[in-house]
């Protein structure tokens, strides 16, 4: 079935873009194929800027496909789209800043706080840093959230939540607002509210709306509507346009003589009547206006009478073949766009990428700052290793060993309070993806690369800062309180946990599941722990166990601090201290360092490549 061709200009209340007018959005010959399924198949679009668009169709219809695509989170397999007329695949940074985004499940940082939401929103967007709380209140006064600025967004109902994804998708000023089913979970009451706000929005701001849905109701309330099924646009214009296909309007009446009254309106008017239990029903154009002379001239008393013109529904079945439903297949998840992302003069660059940057890392440090319990836990493990452990096994040691295995452990010690921070860095993206955080982070109009450095310096300032609290216990176990030898343990610190962020980060785009995620990191970090040389020394091992020691870049943090340590110690046990060897040669502390610095900085770069194709 052929599709009918799309109006010039939006039929209701939206502003109507002068002629010559660049589109706010155009796709051409649009194709989204994956194995075995074309999700869609040869999509044009062109809407004038202004205009509210509804995106009419069944689940697993093409819609949230196409708005990927349109939003430059999925790549198409042919075609090409413009928004606001920026190349999507050339200048993929300046069609992200004009677009706000509304996805379909929530994207919202749950442990922050609405401002703090926009607040992270205004980074990623790089908007003008002596503009943002004036936008924060404006927008939040949009929604009528102003007085729960400060709530923590857990607190919230799914309706407030909404709002604030309202909020935060206008807080930059797009000139596109795309909503992929806004209200979908919502009661009858929070999404009356969701479309009381966007209503606000369209009259106060000069915004294109881009709706998905399959609500009817809420394409009514569109200037235009397209409705797509299996992939293709099957018709578009106004409501009222595609209701007009239909023409005739349903006619209903209960009467006191249904027969004589069938036969009259066959006689009289020329109608198919239908005649069943609950009354009598036909089809005339213009129900209401032929509705008066129907009542007029029926000789039978009617007790009921109802016009009913076409829905969006009928539009639909005549259309398709088929009502809207929910059985169809979910749609496949989109694949990421693999462009560049390019800068705008005056609106990105290098100050845009560091900002967003230290967007990421800001909120990596108040959810360290919130977990006070969840920081205090991760202690206590090296806290055993050390006294518990400690104490038990130098008892077992005769002479100066028994008495120096706890300072022995100490290096150990300080990378396994470093291990648990720097592990949960991974953890929480694969967390911010399950709960679509990640999602919203991704949609911005700054390399996935600074994302992803920022959350590895945010897990590494987090992981340096908790093991150096367990510098506290230097003292009681025999470390000298030397400022200098304090100063590079710091520094051996921060690079042992920057490398161990970024290992678990490169996992975090290896792996889906967090649960499959905690049982690698376990199965993978419990042997590089204990053949690191953390607990016993090299020396103690057998010869195969030791050349898998060697082949450990855990095995050279540990050696890196403990050697340091011993530089500061006058009677250090050889035995216990004996520094690692390749053959008979012992490597330099700086190639040492260099070794886990280069190891870090090709994991850093292959965890970027991945997380580029991220979903």
């Amino acid at each position: 079935m052929t599709a009918r061709p799309a109006t010039a200009a939006p039929a209701g209340p939206g502003a109507v873009a002068p002629a010559g007018a660049t589109p706010a959005i155009r796709a051409v010959g649009l194709r989204k194929r994956y194995p075995g399924v074309e999700a869609v198949a040869g999509l044009d679009l062109t809407i004038p800027p202004g205009e509210s668009f509804g995106f009419l169709g069944p689940n697993g219809a093409g819609k949230t496909t196409t708005i990927a695509m349109l939003c430059t989170l999925a790549v198409p397999t042919s075609g090409r789209i413009e928004i606001a007329g920026h190349d999507t695949r050339t200048d993929s940074a300046a069609a992200r800043r004009r677009i706000g985004l509304i996805f379909q499940e929530s994207t919202l940082d749950v442990q922050l706080t609405a401002a703090e939401n926009l607040r992270f929103h205004a980074d990623l967007y790089n908007v003008p840093s002596g503009q943002v709380e004036a936008r924060v209140e404006e927008t939040l006064a949009l929604v009528g959230l102003t007085g729960c600025r400060d709530r923590v967004v857990h607190t919230f109902s799914g309706g407030m939540r909404r709002r604030l994804e309202i909020a935060r998708a206008l807080l930059h000023r797009p000139q596109i607002l795309f909503l992929d089913e806004p209200t979908i979970g919502l009661d009858p009451n929070a999404r009356a509210q969701v479309w009381r706000h966007l209503r606000h929005v369209c009259e106060t701001e000069s915004v294109t709306l881009f709706l998905t849905t399959h609500h009817l109701e809420e394409a009514e309330q569109c200037d235009r509507i397209a409705i797509i099924d299996a992939g293709r646009i099957v018709a578009q214009g106004s409501p009222a346009e595609l209701k007009s296909v239909l023409g005739a309007d349903r006619v209903e009446l209960r009467t006191g003589d249904d027969a004589t009254a069938a036969q009259l309106i066959a006689e009289r008017l020329g109608l198919e009547v239908t005649r069943d239990r609950h009354g009598l029903r036909f089809q005339v154009p213009e129900g209401a206006r032929v509705l008066p002379r129907l009542l007029t001239e029926l000789d039978v008393p009617v007790y009921e009478a109802r016009v009913t013109p076409p829905s969006l529904d009928d539009v639909f079945l005549h259309h398709t073949g088929h009502r809207i439903r929910d059985e169809a297949p979910p749609e496949p998840s989109a694949c990421p766009m693999r462009v560049p992302s390019a800068s705008e003069p005056g609106k990105g660059g290098l100050r845009a990428e560091l900002r967003a940057m230290g967007m990421v890392w800001r909120r990596e440090m108040l959810h360290f700052r919130r977990d006070r319990v969840g920081a205090a836990i991760s202690l206590v493990q090296p806290l055993i290793f050390l006294f518990i452990l400690g104490i038990g096994l130098s008892n077992l040691m005769p002479g100066p060993n028994g008495d120096a295995y706890q300072l022995f452990l100490f290096s150990g010690a300080l990378v396994t309070a470093a291990q648990g921070p720097a592990l949960a860095t991974g953890t929480s993206i694969m967390w911010d993806r399950q709960g679509g955080f990640l999602r919203e982070m991704l949609a911005g109009p700054v390399s996935r690369a600074s994302l992803l450095i920022g959350k590895c310096l945010g897990g590494t300032t987090v992981a340096t800062c908790q093991a150096a609290i367990l510098l506290a216990t230097a003292a009681p176990v025999g470390v000298p309180l030397d400022g200098v030898l304090i100063a590079l343990l710091l520094g051996e610190l921060v690079l042992v946990s920057l490398a161990m962020t970024v290992l678990s980060v490169l996992l975090s785009t290896i792996l889906r599941r967090p649960q499959t995620f905690g049982t690698v990191l376990t199965v993978i970090m419990a042997p590089m722990v204990f053949l690191s040389g953390a607990f016993f020394p090299l020396s103690a091992m057998p010869v195969w166990m030791k050349a898998l020691a060697l082949a450990n870049p855990l095995t050279y943090a540990v050696d890196v601090m403990r050697r340091t340590i011993t530089a500061y110690l006058p009677d250090a046990p050889h035995h216990l201290f004996q520094p690692l060897a390749l053959g008979s040669w012992h490597p330099p502390l700086l190639l040492e360092c260099a070794l886990m610095a280069a190891l870090t900085t090709a994991a850093l770069s292959y965890a970027a490549h991945r997380f580029t194709r991220l979903p």
